[in-house]
């Protein structure tokens, strides 16, 4: 509470039964309000932060947040808060208000019902005084969380972002607000499902966000900047749908580029080595595999050997050192038949090796160590290289998936 008057805090205590009562004042009514307070120390407990000047709105902001950590140490959490910011000075009341809005936390106005009378406002003494919840414009217009749901977007955290958006669609004001936001939500739930290869769930989703633009700008966004990033998702998204209706299903290079990027994202983006080296192995087999598949009409499972000429056999048998051709090709079979009947040549393996040996260290392998940072941009540049040289890249146009 922001406080001046000894009065408006007894009412609230009778009429909200809180718990807590965190009390912001001005030295000069101190005296006055603690011993009010104190004679209700039996219906709740009281904390104080005493404001230094109450011409100053920072004082009071302050002053908000150290009582919010006392009251979060307690064991409340915002949602179980509200600010009654009925009195104090102008910028005690503005500091205040700022401070909850800035956490979502709600606030309550003590109305006194008063008429305009000869010029000037006067209490109307036959009405009682309430108590009225105050709407916080930064949740009713969906910017208080925004910046929050933006921020884990571009961290690649879409999840968390989903759930922001998906909260803050439920609770703006205004069709256009509630569009733009689920468009958001489905955008980062599709970018989810895409960024863990689920394509399916990808091709549901982006549609749905981009139908949820779509309609915003049907309802006419008034807003101007609503518009305009709306207009930009939704060709960002026509984009991507184009390239994810070449990735579901059979083998194709947008797969094996998509899988490039999701190892890149792992790496460059996430610090997440293990799981970036682990998607890059996956990337070369599904390269390998790729490669036979359409240049040769060999597959790496249930090889039909018929197709590879004789002396491929013989050569693919001397280096593998197997006794029989195998039914299935595993990574390294897969990339010696097609180093083989692309006639490559001999090159440097050793950076391939390390590959595989630090893969099968690694702690999401058959191992106990993490992989480090300096050896998994090694082996990113390295499949980098592969699939350029491949010309792969340049056949399959890839929209990354990128910022709000």
């Amino acid at each position: 509470m922001v406080v001046s008057r000894t009065d408006a805090v007894r009412r609230a205590v009778e009429r909200l039964s809180p718990g807590v009562v965190g009390i912001i004042s001005s030295q000069e009514v101190l005296g006055e309000v603690a011993v009010e307070c104190h004679g209700m120390r039996d219906r709740a407990r009281f904390l104080y932060g005493i404001v230094d000047s109450a011409m100053e709105i920072e004082d009071a902001f302050e002053r908000f947040e150290r009582l919010l950590s006392e009251l979060e140490n307690i064991g409340y959490s915002p949602d179980d808060i509200a600010l009654d910011a009925t009195g104090g000075t102008a910028p005690m009341k503005i500091g205040a208000a700022l401070a909850a809005m800035t956490h979502g936390i709600r606030m309550i106005h003590q109305r006194v019902p008063q008429d305009y009378v000869d010029g000037e406002w006067k209490r109307d003494e036959s009405k009682a005084i309430e108590i009225f919840p105050m709407e916080n414009p930064l949740e009713s217009t969906g910017l208080l969380r925004e910046g929050q749901g933006v921020e884990l977007f571009d961290r690649r955290d879409y999840g968390a972002a989903a759930l922001i958006f998906h909260d803050v669609a439920r609770k703006v004001e205004g069709a256009e607000r509630a569009h733009y936001y689920t468009g958001l939500a489905l955008l980062a739930d599709g970018y989810g499902a895409w960024n863990v290869a689920d394509y399916g769930t990808a091709l549901q989703k982006l549609p749905a966000a981009r139908k949820e633009f779509s309609v915003g700008f049907s309802v006419g966004f008034s807003d101007a900047a609503f518009a305009g990033r709306a207009a930009k998702l939704s060709a960002v998204i026509a984009a991507n749908l184009g390239f994810l209706q070449r990735v579901r299903g059979k083998l194709s290079a947008e797969k094996v580029v998509d899988m490039l990027e999701n190892a890149r994202r792992r790496i460059a983006d996430q610090s997440r080595h293990d799981d970036g080296v682990a998607r890059l192995y996956r990337c070369v087999e599904m390269l390998h595999q790729w490669r036979l598949e359409k240049h040769h009409g060999v597959r790496a499972t249930d090889t039909n050997w018929q197709k590879v000429p004789e002396e491929a056999r013989k050569t693919f048998l001397e280096k593998s050192g197997l006794p029989d051709l195998p039914k299935h090709l595993n990574l390294g079979h897969a990339r010696a038949l097609d180093r083989i009947l692309s006639d490559s040549g001999e090159e440097d393996e050793s950076i391939f090796r390390d590959l595989l040996r630090q893969r099968n260290n690694s702690i999401l392998a058959h191992g106990l160590e993490p992989i480090g940072e300096s050896s998994a941009r090694r082996f990113l540049e390295y499949v980098d290289t592969m699939v350029d040289e491949g010309g792969i890249s340049a056949s399959a146009r890839h929209i990354r998936l990128g910022e709000l």
